[in-house]
């Protein structure tokens, strides 16, 4: 099975699943933890700040999903 490549295509996918078989299959409910947690940061240069008052953290994720659920959400 091709992998969806976009959040309605993917959304699609599991209602077909869902349909034609009366259940969601498990694999497309399945997260794929990354190795680490990471976090996406923000640098405001304000020099009347220090280095660290001006990082901001925007966001943390743990997995594929959640990473690309974040970026599709807030890039467009």
């Amino acid at each position: 099975m091709q992998q969806p490549t976009t959040e309605t295509e993917s959304a699609e996918v599991e209602e077909a699943v869902a349909s034609s078989e009366g259940t969601v299959d498990p694999e497309l409910l399945i997260k794929h933890p990354l190795q680490n947690t990471w976090a996406l940061w923000y640098f405001k240069n304000d020099k009347r700040n220090n280095w660290l008052d001006n990082q901001k953290v925007i966001t943390t994720f743990s997995t594929v999903e959640d990473f690309w659920a974040y970026v599709l959400t807030h890039t467009h």
